[in-house]
């Protein structure tokens, strides 16, 4: 009998050794698995890049403002358009003043990917120095990555504005990164909008500082506005 004790007694014991060693087993295949598990959502977090913000244009955000009186004397009605906007605006300033401008606004750091360019009403683009140089400096500091808009000028009298304009509508269409807004079309159809033919009255700079939000709009509400 206790031949036969001890026998069954090893054999339990075997048992119990047996089912040990396959919990030990299944538990360490658990494990492994939950760490590869883990690590594999470790790396597709990482590997996912994080979406990008991008500024909301149309409302002026990531948006710089070059240009003469005629934003100058109309900032508040812009800035209820665009009102994240960075506006440098000048009475009398002609194109060598808005690339000295645009040299002071690079050295701040106040120069956005997007610059609205309203120059051109207070001497020629081109043709007569130093105004050709100026235009060429300015047109090379704002360079080909930054998207530029240029404003087209109306001024019943200037003698220069049909040129100036006919200019700004060729760089568009050999620079890829120039859009033109269009300025002389709308306001020579409205002279009414205007207190002496060139300086926009209420009505007027209302619907210039309207032509620019719809402006940057029509480029960049296709792209989720930013």
């Amino acid at each position: 009998h206790w031949r036969n004790f001890c026998f069954a007694l090893f054999q339990l014991l075997l048992f119990v050794l047996n089912i040990s060693a396959i919990f030990c087993v299944a538990m360490s295949g658990i494990a492994a698995a939950r760490a590869l598990s883990a690590e594999q959502a470790a790396s597709e977090t990482q590997a996912a890049p994080a979406e990008e913000k991008l500024p909301d244009y149309a409302s002026g955000e990531g948006v710089t403002l070059i240009g003469d009186s005629i934003m100058s004397g109309n900032r508040g009605i812009i800035l209820s358009q665009l009102p994240n906007a960075f506006i440098d605006a000048k009475g009398s300033r002609d194109v060598c003043g808005g690339f000295e401008a645009a040299q002071r606004l690079q050295a701040e750091g106040n120069l956005s990917d997007v610059v609205i360019v309203e120059l051109g009403t207070n001497g020629p683009l081109l043709e007569h120095e130093p105004y050709a140089t100026g235009t060429q400096n300015l047109l090379e500091l704002l360079g080909t990555e930054r998207q530029i808009f240029w404003v087209t000028t109306y001024c019943s009298y200037s003698q220069w504005m049909r040129m100036n304009n006919n200019y700004i509508w060729e760089l568009s269409r050999t620079r890829p990164n120039i859009t033109v807004i269009d300025w002389y079309t709308l306001a020579s159809n409205h002279r009414e909008w205007f207190k002496d033919g060139v300086h926009p009255n209420m009505e007027g700079a209302r619907q210039f500082a309207q032509l620019l939000r719809r402006s940057l709009a029509a480029k960049y509400d296709k792209q989720s506005v930013r």
